[in-house]
C-alpha cells in the first residue's frame, strides 16, 4: 500500500510542478512519467488522462487551501478582521493555484477538463463554500453595526467579483498607458485594494 501511495504522490507532485513551470497544454503524460521517475504505463494505472490528474490536483491542493476558512465564522475577532482574513486567503490561494498566465486559457480552450462533471461539481462546491462564509461574515458585520445596512447577497457577490478581477489583472493585464503613467503595471497595492473594499468610495 505504501508503494502504491508513493507512486501516486510522485505522479501528482511531478504534474503539479510541470503545470506550473511548463504549462498545462505543453505538459504531456510522458513528461509527467519521466519527472516522476516511473514508466508512462504506470501513470495510466492511476489516472486515465491528464485531465484526471488535474481533477485530483484541484481536490488535493486547491480545495485543501480552503480547509480552514470555515473557522473564520467562530473566530473571536471583529467582522472586519474576518473579512480581511477571508480576502487575504482568497488572494493567496488564487494567486498560488493560477499556475501561469496561459494556464487557464489552455485549460478552458484546449482541454476537456472543464467538461468533466466531477470537476464542475468540485468547483461549484468550493464556490458555494466561499460564498456562504463571506455571506455570513457580512451578515454578522451588518448585525453588529460595523458594516452598512446593505443587501448581504449583493455585497457578497460584489466583493467576490472584485477579488476575481483584481487577480485576473495580473494574468490578463489591461493596457493603462492612456490612464496612468505605469503602463501595464498594476498601479495599486493590495492594502489599497482591501481598504477600498472595506471603506468604499464615499468620503
Amino acid at each position: 500500500m505504501t508503494q502504491i501511495k508513493s507512486k501516486r504522490t510522485r505522479i501528482l507532485d511531478a504534474a503539479y510542478e510541470l503545470f506550473i513551470n511548463k504549462g498545462y497544454w505543453d505538459t504531456k503524460i510522458i513528461d509527467i512519467s519521466e519527472a516522476a521517475g516511473i514508466g508512462k504505463g504506470t501513470v495510466y494505472e492511476y489516472f486515465q488522462s491528464k485531465d484526471a490528474i488535474f481533477l485530483e490536483l484541484f481536490k488535493t491542493k486547491v480545495e485543501a487551501g480552503y480547509d480552514n476558512i470555515t473557522d473564520l465564522i467562530s473566530k473571536n475577532v471583529s467582522p472586519e478582521k474576518k473579512l480581511k482574513e477571508f480576502i487575504d486567503t482568497e488572494l493567496e490561494n488564487t494567486s498560488k493555484f493560477t499556475f501561469n498566465k496561459y494556464f487557464l486559457i489552455d485549460l478552458v480552450v484546449k482541454s476537456d477538463a472543464f467538461r468533466n462533471p466531477e470537476l464542475i461539481r468540485s468547483i461549484q462546491k468550493l464556490m458555494s463554500k466561499k460564498f456562504s462564509i463571506l455571506f455570513q461574515i457580512i451578515e454578522e458585520g451588518i448585525d453588529k453595526g460595523e458594516f452598512l445596512k446593505i443587501d448581504p447577497l449583493l455585497a457578497t457577490a460584489s466583493i467576490l467579483g472584485a477579488i476575481n478581477f483584481y487577480i485576473s489583472f495580473d494574468l490578463f493585464p489591461i493596457d493603462l498607458e492612456d490612464i496612468v503613467p505605469t503602463g501595464k503595471t498594476k498601479p495599486w497595492s493590495e492594502d489599497q485594494f482591501l481598504d477600498l473594499l472595506l471603506n468604499g468610495l464615499k468620503t
